[in-house]
């Protein structure tokens, strides 16, 4: 089974072991419980834009490169899956082969938009709704929504922070709501980088380069483009010194670094336990 936030060899861990084809972003293995969804920013060129949609529902672009977007192949798996029994499971590219679990989905529904395709010429593409599947790991099983609500604070622990950011509510909240949850996660991932660094480097592993009245001074910075435009997983995210993130942004071999950076950053949560002593740093003015 598949860890939402875990990273996987595209070809070694997923197609060797399940079949399916191995190149494109839908993958239908015959005699296999799932379908596997490819996204990340080459689709772009095609006109494939794939993101949440700010309500719960992720829309993830059909295939077809060329002319009007059939509903055959992979797009009818899609949309079928359910009565065919398999799991819709979501991968975003990361680096070079890499791929991270998203979660999976169930599919909700669909609707067709002018997108550009491979020539460039408009045509009618597929846009499907999926809906995030609940998860069975209570790190990620809804919780009351009015947690959410509550503004993350600096003496809280890396368990209570790691939940406030990656949680979702129990309860559908209200548009006024969700921008107060969206800006609660996003100050969470931010502390629970932060604190799980404890003042030192994830990137060179030295200490911060100095202290300011809120704490040891690191950075965070995120390693793949955010899934929803708003907070990430804490897989995605690393706290470095000022020069590890501008090599990570500038330098000649930031695709290696940053390759580098996610291995560290996905060693680091499979290796450090959730704990519940108070290791914080303060809140930084926005």
């Amino acid at each position: 089974m598949f860890e939402i936030g875990k990273e996987y060899h595209r070809q070694r861990d997923i197609h060797d072991n399940y079949g399916g084809q191995r190149r494109g972003g839908i993958s239908t293995p015959k005699g296999s419980p799932f379908i596997f969804l490819i996204t990340g920013n080459s689709g772009e060129a095609f006109g494939y834009s794939d993101h949440f949609d700010g309500n719960d529902m992720y829309l993830y672009t059909g295939e077809g490169q060329v002319g009007d977007m059939q509903m055959n192949k992979g797009n009818a798996a899609i949309l079928k899956h359910q009565q065919n029994e398999k799991q819709l499971v979501l991968f975003e590219q990361t680096k070079k082969a890499y791929v991270r679990c998203v979660g999976f989905f169930e599919y909700e529904g669909h609707s067709t938009a002018l997108r550009p395709d491979r020539n460039g010429d408009w045509r009618n593409a597929i846009i499907f709704q999926l809906r995030l599947e609940e998860s069975n790991d209570p790190l990620l099983k809804p919780i009351p929504k009015s947690d959410l609500l509550l503004e993350p604070k600096k003496n809280w622990s890396l368990e209570r922070l790691r939940k406030s950011a990656i949680h979702s509510s129990e309860s559908k909240p209200n548009s006024k709501e969700r921008l107060a949850i969206y800006r609660n996660r996003s100050q969470a991932i931010k502390l629970y980088t932060k604190n799980r660094a404890n003042g030192v480097c994830e990137g060179c592993k030295r200490n911060a380069p100095f202290n300011t009245k809120y704490g040891p001074y690191l950075e965070v910075h995120h390693l793949t483009r955010l899934a929803d435009g708003g907070p990430d997983h804490p897989a995605n995210v690393i706290a470095l010194c000022p020069n590890c993130h501008r090599e990570a942004h500038y330098s000649k071999s930031r695709r290696q670094f940053n390759a580098k950076l996610s291995d560290i950053a996905n060693s680091i949560e499979a290796q450090t336990p959730i704990k519940t002593e108070k290791r914080s740093v303060p809140l930084e003015p926005a």
